[in-house]
């Protein structure tokens, strides 16, 4: 399954000059988005981070449309190191195309919960793409 994820970003981001899913950042934007639900998102700050041949690491700092003044949330996002067998370069070099791993709040979002996100995401960038070319026609 993880492999149909990977296969439709790539497709996704062969079909585009750039979209919400194009780098690491972006992804781990698209998925926070879709994990807090019909909530809107305010972003922050973003930083990423690298442990060359190990992992990619993004940190989000955001706040909720309707959360305390003041209180800031933090998704972190981690990459790690792209399939040995894959015989194609993804778009984010040799890390996964997407997070292997995720914290919100420093609370692990389990693997099912961060593969439905990331579906998720995919499903609404693809419709976000189509509806664009659709408009310039």
């Amino acid at each position: 399954m993880r492999q149909l994820m990977v296969l439709s970003l790539l497709a996704i981001a062969g079909c585009t000059g750039g979209h919400a899913l194009d780098n690491p950042i972006k992804t781990c934007k698209a998925v926070t988005v879709v994990l807090a639900g019909d909530r809107a998102v305010v972003w922050h700050a973003e930083k990423q981070t690298e442990q060359p041949g190990v992992q990619l690491q993004v940190t989000l700092d955001f706040s909720l449309v309707g959360q305390a003044q003041g209180e800031v949330s933090q998704a972190v996002c981690n990459y790690g190191l792209s399939s040995q067998d894959m015989d194609y370069r993804n778009a984010m070099g040799e890390y996964a195309n997407t997070p292997t791993t995720m914290l919100i709040n420093g609370m692990p979002i389990l693997s099912r919960d961060l593969v439905q996100a990331v579906n998720r995401a995919t499903a609404e960038t693809a419709v976000q793409v189509l509806d664009a070319g659709n408009k310039s026609y």
